[in-house]
């Protein structure tokens, strides 16, 4: 990709009295005639942020509605954003750029909001042109009463949950744009990708260029509006809410809706599965155009409205995912002489970013998942992290699901790191896992470790993109469609981790709460530790949060003692000297799924040792 000019870099004139700078020592006071500041740093570094108050006039609007008010410039340097001749950015890269653009808004939202200003990204101090280009996963979660405009070509799962603000972009961008939203309204100028607003519950997404497919995915409430050509299955699986399209649309528009309207005003090529077409009536019209007008769009009597059929089921019921056999037909096996009853044995270990020196602290080899963070307890569950669904302690790592999305942006905050939960998303991506990504490490506290969640049978693709965005490490699910045995995950894993050249921490998780020999067979076996829920198959399950605090500070007390006293017994001082040879398989079926030494044998399988 070359790059011998850059058009949008061009001068503009300015009023005589010229855009206002705000220095570190410079307020503003506020009356009918002068705009307001606050204190607000200029950092030399062009990569960082300033801000700038500018007269409205030198803001180029498209026709339609626009902000037209005072703004509050984020400028970047002239080269931010453009690669040089020949050079092609890695995900890495784009993350880093993107990272950095997201905590520089971050930083001014409560003053643009204070001052009723917005934020505008894309223009230099001078009002010249400096698009934004190829940054993913940024201006998400924007909170109410916040205005913003950006210029520029952006990624995937920009302007997603947004929560009540005002977003105008104008620029391409990729997919989900908007998705998620709750409130407020996104106004994207140009063309977007597929999957447009997915799972929209409220507000308006306006879209002045063609979208790609799916538009409206799953949107269970809001308004849609589109006026450029739309690809296939506009508004699938919509539950509710309004799609409005004054153009074209492509194949199998509404298929699995459940409810909702989309109203088409412009030829379509078909109706979709599980929906049904019919003209609109003139009270209706007359309905919808009042809601269109502030916007700048209205309909006519030839529009079609297009609902969900209820005489069409076309619904579809997952299969459940699980393992089976735990890991029965496997042993710890000692390799030496055992350790003294005094020996100090060491179970903790780090995850990490690449290249960063620290990070989370673990003192135990099971990291427990649970829905929230959990109140103090003893100190085995002060010390130890958790995967928690809400609530973080400032050491658990939020797991990222489509439940919690909205909440990202408060809840990262205060959390020790993130795990991204793959398949709690409908058919992300590769570039929307990138973009989620981006929004952990841009909301985190800086160097936080994230890590990526998804099912083994995708453990190649998941290990891949794990080392491809630079994270610290991956949790791979054992559960599978048809329940396959726990103990196949292991080499599966193994050999999928021998493919990466990258350092990164890999964890088993289970759908049974570990025992202590059972999680050291998965650290043996090449993995970091194991994840699970804590009080699968109890009798008794705690309920409040200072009991199953109580209860789970006692589990992780009694794991590490155990696991302990089973270290002591193989002779190994530290986690990080278990190996394979550990590791002995009991049973003929064992061997054959693991690929480990039969007892008896002293060797793997014939079947293994000719893949070696």
């Amino acid at each position: 990709m070359q790059y011998k000019g850059n058009p949008f870099l061009t001068a503009k004139s300015h009023p005589k009295d010229g855009p206002v700078l705000v220095t570190p020592t410079t307020i503003m006071s506020s009356c009918a005639s002068t705009a307001s500041a606050t204190l607000f740093p200029i950092v030399p570094n062009p990569l960082m942020a300033t801000l700038m108050l500018i007269h409205p006039h030198l803001m180029p609007c498209r026709s339609g509605p626009s902000i037209n008010h005072s703004k509050v410039i984020l400028s970047e340097g002239v080269k931010d954003g453009l690669l040089p001749a020949g050079t092609m950015e890695s995900r890495a890269d784009i993350t880093q750029r993107s990272v950095r653009l997201t905590r520089q808004v971050a930083k001014s939202l409560e003053q643009a909001i204070q001052l009723d200003r917005a934020l505008k990204i894309g223009w230099g101090r001078d009002g010249d042109e400096r698009p934004k280009k190829g940054e993913t996963g940024v201006l998400t979660h924007l909170p109410a009463k916040l205005k913003m405009r950006l210029l520029g070509e952006l990624g995937d799962l920009v302007g997603s949950a947004n929560q009540g603000a005002l977003l105008q972009i104008e620029g391409k961008t990729g997919d989900l744009a908007a998705a998620f939203q709750s409130d407020g309204k996104t106004i994207l100028e140009k063309g977007t990708g597929n999957r447009v607003a997915l799972g929209m519950s409220g507000g308006t997404v306006i879209v002045r260029d063609d979208v790609g497919v799916d538009a409206g995915e799953s949107m269970t409430g809001g308004l849609i509006v589109i006026r450029g050509m739309v690809g296939e299955r506009i508004g699938s699986g919509m539950i509710d809410g309004t799609i409005v399209a004054v153009s074209n649309v492509d194949h199998d528009a509404g298929s699995g809706m459940i409810g909702g309207k989309i109203v088409i005003d412009g030829r379509v090529r078909s109706v979709g599965k599980g929906a049904k077409s019919r003209s609109i009536d003139a009270e209706e019209l007359v309905e919808l155009n009042d809601i269109l007008e502030p916007h700048g769009f209205k309909l006519t009597m030839e529009a079609t409205v297009i609902e969900a059929d209820s005489d069409e089921h076309v619904g579809a019921e997952p299969p459940e995912i699980s393992s089976s056999g735990k890991f029965n037909g496997l042993r710890l096996c000692p390799q030496g002489s055992s350790l003294s009853p005094s020996s100090v044995v060491d179970l903790s270990s780090e995850i990490t970013m690449p290249g960063v020196s620290s990070g989370s602290n673990l003192r135990n080899i099971w990291i427990p998942q649970i829905l929230k963070g959990p109140s103090k307890a003893g100190s085995a569950l002060e010390g130890q992290p958790c995967i928690v669904d809400s609530s973080p302690r400032e050491n658990d790592y939020l797991r990222i699901h489509e439940g919690n999305y909205l909440t990202l942006r408060e809840q990262l905050s205060e959390s020790g790191g993130a795990v991204i939960d793959i398949s709690s998303f409908p058919n992300l991506n590769e570039a929307a896992i990138h973009a989620m990504s981006t929004i952990a490490i841009g909301f985190l506290p800086e160097d936080s470790p994230v890590l990526l969640m998804d099912g083994v049978d995708r453990v190649e693709k998941l290990l891949r993109m794990t080392a491809e965005l630079g994270l610290a490490g991956a949790i791979v699910n054992v559960c599978t469609i048809g329940s396959a045995p726990a103990i196949s995950a292991l080499p599966t894993v193994g050999m999928a981790r021998s493919k990466q050249k990258s350092q990164m921490s890999v964890f088993l998780k289970t759908d049974w709460t570990p025992s202590p020999s059972e999680a050291l067979m998965a650290i043996a076996a090449g993995l970091n530790g194991i994840v699970s829920e804590p009080f699968i198959g109890d009798e008794s399950q705690p309920t409040g949060v200072k009991k199953i605090a109580t209860e789970l500070d006692l589990k992780l007390s009694s794991m590490e003692d155990h696991a302990r006293g089973w270290m002591q017994a193989m002779g190994v001082t530290s986690i990080s000297l278990l190996q394979r040879q550990h590791l002995r398989a009991t049973t003929h079926e064992a061997a054959v799924l693991s690929g480990l030494r039969l007892d008896g044998i002293r060797q793997p399988l014939p079947m293994w040792s000719s893949r070696r």
